[in-house]
C-alpha cells in the first residue's frame, strides 16, 4: 500500500524513535520530514520538535557558532547529508560510509538512502539511515597502519610497496641500503641506530620523496613516469651525492653515511629484482647497479639456490665427507697430525670442493649442519688412533651456542679432546676476541688446542696471539709458496717463527707445494709442513 507523505513519516517515527541507529525522511529540498532520537541527539544535536523543516546546514551553523574558534566543530549536515539532495526522477537505492566533525571528533556513518514516493509513484523526497562506525573504521585503520607501516619510522613497509606495485604498476623501483649500518648498530647501540633510521628517513620525505622502509637498513621509492633507467640512474646519483652532504648525530658525535642503490626497470617481479641490483651493488661494492635481463645476475642466484639445495640434499644423505691432509713433522719427517678437510659428493658421485659450496652455506644457515658433521665424522675417525687433528671453526660457529655444545659433547663422548686441534681463522675470528677467548676457555679445559690459521695476512695481530695462548700458528700459503722468491715474504715467515719459538707455540707452513719450499723452511726452523709436497688430502682407512 502506497503512503502519503504525512503517513509515512508517521509511520516512520513509530516505528524507529528509540532505536539506536539514525532514521530520518526528507523531502526533495534537503528539509527534514522526521528524524529520530538518535539522529537528533547524536548528528544534530537538536530536538526532534525543532528538525522538522529545516535542513542539516541550519544545524551545521548553529553548532559552529558555538564554537567559532574551531570552524571545523561541526561539518557532517552540510558537507555530507545536503549536497547530494538533487532531484532525480529515477533515484536508486544508495549505500555508502560518510564522515565529517562532531563535537571536534572525526566521525564516521555507514548510511542507507532510498527515494520516497507518494502513492502515485512520484519522487518526493528521501528515506535513510545511518549507523555509528567510527570505531570499527578506526580499529581497521589501525590494522591496516600495523600490516603496512613501519612502527618505527612510520614509512610504508615491505608489504605496502607489495601492494602498491599490485595495484598501481609502477615503472620502475630503486632500493637503498645503508653501507655498514651494522657497524653503526655494533658501535653506537640500538637506539642510536634507530635515531638515524628516524633521520634517514625524515631526510627523504624532506625532498618531497615517497620513501617506503622495506627492511632493516633498506628504504626503497618508485617511478611511476616512463623515464629511461638511465636518466633514473642520473637522478639517484644526484641524490646519492646529497645524502653524503648530510651531516648525521648521535649524542655529541657527528657522522656520515653512505647509501649503495639498485635500480630495476621492468615490467614483471619488480621489487625482486631491484632486490638483485642492490644486492649485486654491495657485493661487488659499487654505489650503483641496473638490474638488466642480460646480466644473468637473476641466473646466478638460481644457482646459489640450487648450489643450497644441493647442500641440504647431501647432509640428508650423507654425501657431506670428510678428507684428511698430513702434516708432517719438519724434523723427523713424521705424519702425527692430519687436517679435516670437507667435501661434499653430488648425486653423480663426482667431489665438490668447499670453494664450490661453503660460502653459501654460509648465507643460508647450513653452515652448523656441515660444521656438527665435521665434528662427528673426524672424532669418530680418529677415536682409536693416536694422531691428532685439526678442524676449522668460524666465528659463526663459535658464536653459535647449539654448535659449541655439540662440539663439547662430541669430544668427550669419543674421547678425542686431548687430540683435537681448533683451527681459527685468524683474519675472521680474533676481532671477535671476546666470544673467541670464551671459547677457547671452554675447550682447552678439556685438553683441546688452538691453532690460529692463515697467519700472516694484513690482519695479523701478535698481541691477540699472545693473549689467547695458542698452540700452533699456521703460517699462511701465501707467504709460503714464494717464499724462495720473495725476500720480505721469507723475513716475515722468520719474524714469525722466532716470534712463537719465544712463546712456547708450534709453526705449521702451509701451501708446502715442492722440495725447495720444505728445505727452505726446514732451515728457517718451521716445526710442521703441509701441502702436495707432504700430502695430498684423501679419505683415511
Amino acid at each position: 500500500m502506497d503512503l502519503t507523505l504525512p503517513q509515512a513519516a508517521n509511520f516512520l517515527k513509530l516505528i524507529s524513535k528509540h532505536l539506536p541507529d539514525m532514521l530520518w525522511a526528507k523531502d526533495l529540498e534537503g528539509r527534514y520530514l522526521y528524524a529520530n532520537d538518535a539522529i537528533c541527539n547524536k548528528l544534530l544535536m537538536a530536538n526532534p520538535e525543532e528538525v522538522v523543516g529545516q535542513k542539516d546546514v541550519f544545524f551545521a551553523q548553529r553548532e559552529r557558532e558555538k564554537h567559532p574558534q574551531n570552524k571545523q566543530w561541526h561539518t557532517f549536515g552540510e558537507l555530507c547529508f545536503n549536497s547530494d539532495y538533487v532531484v532525480i526522477e529515477q533515484m536508486k537505492p544508495m549505500i555508502f560510509e560518510e564522515y565529517g566533525n562532531i563535537k571536534g571528533k572525526l566521525v564516521y556513518l555507514e548510511v542507507h538512502k532510498a527515494p520516497l514516493h507518494d502513492e502515485n509513484g512520484k519522487l518526493i523526497g528521501t528515506i535513510g539511515s545511518g549507523r555509528d562506525i567510527t570505531a570499527q573504521v578506526l580499529l581497521e585503520k589501525k590494522n591496516e597502519e600495523l600490516a603496512y607501516y613501519d612502527q618505527l619510522t612510520n614509512l610504508p613497509n615491505r608489504q605496502k610497496i607489495i601492494l602498491d606495485i599490485n595495484e598501481k604498476a609502477p615503472t620502475a623501483c630503486v632500493i637503498f641500503n645503508i653501507d655498514e649500518f651494522k657497524v653503526i648498530n655494533d658501535f653506537f647501540g640500538v637506539e642510536s641506530g634507530d635515531k638515524i633510521l628516524q633521520d634517514i628517513s625524515k631526510w627523504f620525505l624532506s625532498l618531497d620523496l615517497k620513501p617506503y622502509r622495506i627492511d632493516g637498513d633498506e628504504f626503497a621509492i618508485l617511478y611511476y613516469e616512463n623515464i629511461s633507467v638511465e636518466n633514473i640512474k642520473h637522478n639517484i646519483e644526484h641524490l646519492l651525492a646529497l645524502f653524503e652532504e648530510e651531516l648525521f648525530h648521535i649524542e655529541d658525535e657527528t657522522i656520515h653515511i653512505q647509501f649503495s642503490a639498485g635500480i630495476a626497470k621492468v615490467k614483471d617481479k619488480l621489487l625482486t629484482k631491484a632486490d638483485i641490483a642492490i644486492n649485486y651493488a654491495r657485493e661487488q661494492k659499487i654505489k650503483v647497479s641496473i638490474y638488466e635481463e642480460n646480466a644473468n645476475i637473476e641466473q646466478k642466484y638460481k644457482q646459489n639456490l640450487a648450489i643450497a639445495t644441493s647442500i641440504r640434499e647431501a647432509l640428508l644423505d650423507d654425501r657431506i665427507i670428510c678428507h684428511y691432509q698430513p702434516i708432517m713433522d719438519v724434523q723427523t719427517g713424521e705424519i702425527n697430525k692430519y687436517e679435516t678437510l670437507v667435501r661434499m659428493v653430488d648425486k653423480d658421485n663426482q667431489i665438490i670442493p668447499p670453494l664450490d659450496f661453503l660460502k653459501i652455506a654460509k648465507k643460508t644457515k647450513l653452515y652448523s649442519h656441515i660444521t656438527k658433521e665435521v665434528i662427528h665424522q673426524s672424532c669418530n675417525t680418529f677415536k682409536n688412533r693416536k694422531e691428532s687433528f685439526s678442524v676449522n671453526l668460524s666465528i659463526d660457529d663459535i658464536q653459535d651456542a647449539t654448535t659449541v655444545q655439540e662440539i663439547i659433547h662430541t669430544i668427550i663422548n669419543t674421547n678425542t679432546a686431548s687430540r683435537i686441534v681448533f683451527e681459527i681463522l685468524e683474519s675472521e675470528g680474533i676481532e671477535n676476541y671476546d666470544e673467541v677467548a670464551n671459547f677457547i676457555t671452554q675447550v682447552k679445559a678439556l685438553g683441546a688446542k688452538i691453532a690460529i690459521d692463515d697467519f700472516g695476512t694484513g690482519y695479523s695481530n701478535f698481541e691477540h696471539i699472545l693473549k689467547l695462548n695458542v698452540d700452533f700458528i699456521k703460517i699462511d700459503g701465501s707467504l709460503i709458496k714464494s717464499i724462495h722468491t720473495n725476500k720480505r715474504h721469507r723475513i716475515i715467515v722468520e719474524i714469525i717463527v722466532d716470534f712463537a719459538r719465544k712463546t712456547n707455540s708450534k709453526t705449521i707452513a702451509e701451501y708446502v707445494i715442492d722440495e725447495t719450499i720444505f728445505s727452505i723452511i726446514k732451515e728457517i726452523g718451521v716445526d710442521f709442513s703441509q701441502g702436495f709436497y707432504t700430502g695430498k688430502p684423501d679419505l683415511l682407512k
